[in-house]
């Protein structure tokens, strides 16, 4: 039995979206130039605002990416409060498989309780 791209899309958008900004432990500087680098890092300016950084790459003393809408963002290093980076949720994951699993359960327990009162296999399970 293979199951269907949807389903599978569904799964996948499910677990991705499980995971959690945490505060990098290290300089802005070396956040940035980790190894491999973050895909996104959310940075916390010294007026508390916040900016999400989408590939970001340190030039200079700045630190420059795009934001949601692909406008670029330049964000000086002596600017920056804290910076933090997503991580993996493996209890959101797990949590998130389960209630998928779940819910679908319900719906073919609801489905089968519907098509059964509909054709009368109560009836014949009970003769």
């Amino acid at each position: 039995m293979q199951p269907s791209a949807r389903a599978v899309l569904i799964l996948y958008l499910s677990l991705s979206a499980c995971t959690s900004w945490r505060p990098n432990e290290v300089t802005p500087q070396a956040a940035v130039e980790n190894q491999p680098p973050p895909p996104s890092l959310r940075v916390t300016l010294t007026d508390s605002s916040t900016v999400v950084i989408n590939n970001p790459q340190l030039q200079g003393d700045t630190i420059v990416g795009l934001d949601a809408t692909k406008t670029e963002v330049r964000v000086p290093l002596d600017s920056v409060l804290l910076t933090e980076t997503r991580h993996g949720d493996t209890g959101k994951s797990i949590g998130a498989a389960l209630g998928i699993g779940l819910a679908v359960f319900a719906i073919l327990a609801v489905a089968f309780v519907i098509s059964c009162n509909q054709s009368g296999c109560y009836d014949d399970l009970r003769r």
